[in-house]
This record gives structure tokens, sequence and C-alpha cells, in this order.
């Protein structure tokens, strides 16, 4: 080897160590997340980003590098208990990301453990001040509503940023990411270095980690992985059991206009003109329902403050383009058909405007274009939600109601809940119903998980105070998310829980009890143990992933012969000597009778929403209401 060309060696090797010594940010690490580990905890990881996290490459969802990740650190910490939510949107970048952290991170995961952001691969060919600002606004949303939630960046390969990792610099659109991370204090672990760095040393091509130049094939999840796990070893080796948790506060922002109040407003927030049609089935799993239309001229008008606005839409084979007036101005054309989505229909987005003043309220008109675009089968138009950087600006039709007023006014826009509860019911509740008809105060914990939470969210207790005027119910939530009793059976959970608040009625139910109803009879008993006056009554579960439409598993009723959760629960009930509701057959039922998509029932896949909370607060009504 000649001097120049050792020289030329040397240097290489020099700069793959550099690179492998850059891999990995700690920074402040993930103290909180590992702590909770360390100490055995219960904790949520949140993976949010593009088709890379969603695992698209991979030959099944266990070997994307995010199922990868997650087994590496329940194996680092194998006492703790680690549940994984993936929360990606193939194709699309941290803008879009923006505006979906409040739905679909921070509202649902509390306490939130960890959330895992990979969009700088799909941020590609954004302008930098867009990508500062979508960045920063997922960071500060998420900061703001859980100050101790951790977050990590990861970054993808596309095989276009090779030439970068060549000349031993970042991608822009990693070193756009990282400017946020160092300002922020966030670790980040750079995977497409570590990946760059084999295929430049000769170990890997890249056809062996990428067939189509973005997307890992199952070597390439694997070499994520690997990339990620010194991260988690040095994290584990500062993880701390005492101590008090990190809160994290938030610096001034990096960006003028960050989009950290950038959210999904429903499209029933905005006025829809005659042509346009509400509550519509979706075409595309992740909308649980649409308003869509077909004919040119009719308009959705959407009044807002805020700097940013712009759509989610399903865009499909019959999809038509749209025009838009902003603030009175003149109507523009906006592309809107993309001819990949000729093979079915998915999710898309598209901004409108930036940039405006955001102390003014500005309005939005979006309507059909009459020309069909050249490669669809139609016009359609098929809206979900409204990007708005701000707040949407509508008349609220509950406005100086009474909570009473409110869901009635609520309840009047559904067709009827239509159940007759069984005649012999409430027999295991005397005391309770003593209280409802003769007066005096009946306080009811409600123990369980979010779907407990939203039942008690129906506020049913008006309904019974209606009911009952005599009696005053004061209801008291003790809920978890993702919780059953198989949770809240350990030592010191049913005092603070339950006891504590000293309830006369028990009322133990939601989605979250795994089946396990040993656990609730262990609940049962130990509430028992302490106080014999308390009286219970264990629900099974209403909402959730299943829609019992298509559910081939559904009944009205629970068979009193099967071997199936709600049968277990109605024959546990059965030998505690506890009042026992099925809230699923109901729930069900109305559901199947209503010609309506399912989706204007739900805020997102598994939760109620105000009308779906109604369901729930009528059936509770009428179990209770008099025989």
């Amino acid at each position: 080897m000649t001097e120049k060309a050792l020289a030329a060696a040397l240097s290489f090797a020099l700069l793959l160590t550099a690179h492998a010594a850059d891999d990995v940010k700690v920074r402040g690490g993930l103290p909180n997340f590992c702590r909770t580990l360390a100490k055995r905890d219960r904790t949520r990881i949140v993976y949010f980003g593009g088709g890379i996290t969603q695992g698209l490459g991979a030959a099944k969802p266990g070997l994307a590098y995010r199922s990868g990740v997650t087994r590496y650190f329940r194996k680092q910490f194998l006492k703790a208990s680690i549940v994984e939510y993936v929360h990606s949107v193939p194709g699309t970048g941290s803008w879009l990301a923006a505006f979906r952290t409040n739905k679909e991170v921070v509202r649902h995961y509390i306490p939130l453990g960890l959330v895992v952001v990979e969009f700088a691969v799909d941020d590609r060919g954004e302008p930098e001040e867009r990508v500062i600002a979508s960045v920063e606004g997922i960071v500060r949303q998420i900061r703001a509503r859980c100050p101790e939630a951790e977050i990590l960046f990861l970054y993808a390969l596309c095989k276009d940023d090779m030439d970068a990792f060549k000349k031993g610099k970042l991608p822009d659109c990693i070193r756009r990411h990282e400017k946020v991370a160092e300002h922020y204090s966030i670790p980040s672990v750079n995977m497409a270095q570590s990946v760059a760095s084999k295929i430049q040393s000769g170990e890997l091509t890249f056809e062996e980690f990428s067939e189509d130049g973005i997307h890992p094939t199952d070597k390439g999840h694997a070499l994520y992985v690997e990339a990620v796990k010194p991260l988690i070893d040095r994290c584990k080796a500062a993880a701390e059991t005492d101590g008090e948790p990190v809160k994290y506060k938030l610096p001034k922002p990096l960006s003028k206009c960050p989009l950290d109040k950038a959210q999904l407003v429903s499209c029933e927030r905005a006025d829809l003109e005659t042509g346009w049609l509400g509550w519509q089935e979706s075409p595309v799993e992740r909308f649980f329902h649409v308003v869509r239309c077909e004919e040119p001229g009719p308009t959705v008008t959407l009044r807002f403050q805020g700097d940013t606005v712009g759509y989610f839409d399903a865009i499909g084979p019959d999809c038509g383009d749209l025009e838009y007036s902003l603030d009175g101005g003149g109507w523009k054309h906006q592309a809107n058909f993309d001819q990949e989505a000729k093979t079915g229909h998915r999710a898309h987005a598209r901004l409108v405007a930036e940039g405006l003043d955001p102390k003014k309220t500005h309005e939005l008109k979006l309507r059909v274009a009459r020309k069909k675009p050249k490669g669809s089968t139609g016009r359609w138009a098929r809206l979900a939600f409204f990007l708005v950087n701000g707040r949407p600006v509508y008349d609220d039709p509950y406005k100086g109601m009474t909570p009473l007023q409110r869901i009635d006014a609520i309840y009047a826009t559904m067709p009827p809940v239509e159940y007759a509860p069984h005649k012999d019911r409430r027999t295991l509740l005397p005391k309770t119903m003593k209280r409802l008809r003769d007066g005096g105060t009946l306080r009811i914990v409600m123990l369980g998980d979010s779907i407990v939470n939203d039942t008690a969210g129906s506020n049913y207790e008006h309904l019974l105070m209606r009911l009952y005027p005599k009696c005053k119910v004061e209801k008291i939530r003790a809920v978890r998310g993702s919780t059953g009793c198989w949770w809240y059976k350990e030592e010191g959970r049913v005092k603070e829980y339950v006891l504590d608040h000293k309830p006369d009625l028990l009322m133990i139910g939601g989605i979250s009890q795994r089946n396990d109803v040993e656990s609730i009879r262990d609940v049962i008993r130990q509430v028992r143990a302490a106080n014999s006056d308390i009286e219970i009554l264990v629900m099974t579960g209403a909402f959730g992933a299943k829609d019992p439409r298509e559910d081939p598993e559904w009944s009205d009723d629970v068979d009193p012969k099967g071997e199936g959760y709600r049968t277990q629960l109605m024959r546990m009930a059965a030998e505690e000597k506890v009042e026992f509701l099925d809230m699923r057959g109901p729930w069900g039922h109305y559901i199947r009778e209503t010609a309506k998509a399912l989706g204007p029932y739900k805020r997102d896949r598994v939760h109620a929403n105000d009308r779906g909370k109604q369901i729930l607060g009528r059936i509770l009504e009428k179990y209770f209401g008099p025989k």
C-alpha cells in the first residue's frame, strides 16, 4: 500500500470512528423512564413516526425496529411492564405530526413514559423553518402537558443521504432535528449514520439494507435496533430508583411560530352547506367518520384563530381536487388527487396557509373543483379534520346550559337508546336504591380505565338525580388508563383508589381487565374485608377497538353456558353476590340498530366522544331507573 493510500485508509477509519462516536447523543438521557423501569413499574412507549416506524419493509410486525427496541428495553429491565403503542402515518413528516400530537400522543397516554420520534427521513425537501417549527411543536406539546415524559429522537437512512455521509456531513433533515434535540436536551440516535458507516466500510450493501432506498429490510430493521442499544445501555447504567423525577421545563422556542398549539379540528366545527353529507363512513381506518361531497359549489367553512391552517382527508381512485378561499379572497385551485392513490384509499394532508396573523379570526372555505382530475374516477372530497395551529372559532350550542341541559341537548341529536334491563336487576343493591328513593347522599366510586372514565363523563349522575330528586349523587373517578383490577389489587391500591373515597357504591368496569376475573374477585374481597357496607356493581366493557356491526362473536345477551369474559364475570358476580351489568350488549345493539357510521360516537379508535358517552349514560339511567 502506498503512503498516499495508507493515509486515505487511515483518514477513512478515523471518519468511521468519529461517526460511531456521534451515532448516540445521550444529552439529558431518559432518567424518568429508566427510573420507572428500574422500579418495576408499568409504563408506556409511544412510537411516533412515518412508514419506517410503522414497520414497512419488515416481513412481519415483530421484525420492525420498534418491536426490537421494545424487546431490548424489556430484556434490560426484566421485571418492568412496558406497553407499546404505534401512531405512525407512512409518507408523512413532522408538520402533520405536530397537528396529531395532542390527539394521538398526549391526551390518551397518561402517565406517558417515552415518546420515540422518527420523522427526519420524511422531512427531506421541507423548508428548514417549517421543520424546526414542527419538531418544536411536537416537543413543546408533550412537555407542556406531560413534563415528566421522556422523548427520544431517531434518524433513519435514505439512499439520497449517502452522499452527505460520504462527505462526513449530516443530511439537512437530520441536522435540523438535531438542532431541536440540542436545544431541548433530548437524546438522539443517528441510526442512519450507523448504517451508512457499515455501507461505506463494505460490511453491507445498500440493497441488503433496503430494497426501495428507504424502507429497511429485516436486516435493516435489525441494524437500527443495534444502533439504539448503546443508548439504552448507557441510560440503564445511569438509572436511579430514588429521588424525585425530572420535570422538564420549556426554554424559549427556536422558531418564531412553533406549532405548539397545533391540533386536529373535527369537521363538526365547520359549517356545511347543503350538498356536504356529515357522519359518513370513512374508507380509511384512521378516520372514524368523514364529511363528503362530490358536487361542485357547496362550501364547508371553518373559522379559526391561528397562524397555520390545512386539512386532513381521505383520498383514493375516485378523489377530486379542491378549491379554497381564505378570508374572503378569490378562489384558488388546490390539487388533491394523487396518482398513487389509484390502488386504494389512504389518509392524506395538505397545508393551505402559513404565517397568518395568529390574533385575528380567519375564515377558510373549501369546495369541490368542477374539473375532474385526469386519472380519477370521480370528484369526491372526504374531509376528516382541519389542521389549525391555534383554535377553532364556532358558536357553542351548549353555552350557558347546565350539565343536565347539555347532555339532554346532545342526546336529542341521537336516536334514542332502546334498552330494557332485566326486571330482577339491583336485588344486590338494596341500600343504594333506598338512598336514591328516600334521599340523602350517594357516593359512587368508579374504578377502572379510560372507558370507565368516559362512562363517568356521561354525567349520568344528573340523570339519576332527575329520576330521584331527593338524592344527591356524588361521583368519584378512580381511573387509570389501560388499567384493570390486575393492577388495583396490589398492596395499598384498593385503599388509595377505593376505600379512601368512602363510597356507598363501587362500580368496577372497563375493557382493560385482561379477562382476569379472579383479580376483580380479589379487589371485591379486599373492599369487603375493610368495609362490608359498600355495595358493588361489576360491568362489562363497552366501546373499544371492535365494531359490533362486524364482530362475528358479538351477541346481545350473555351466554350463561359460555366461556367468554362476559359469562365469567357474570358467574363470578353471582358467586360473590355482587350486582352484574352487561354494558357491552346494549351498547352493541344500539350501534347495530342505528343507521349511522360508528365514527360519530367515537373520538378515537377506542374511546367514546360526547355522543358515545350518552349511550353509556342512558344505559345506566335505564338500569337504575324505576321498574
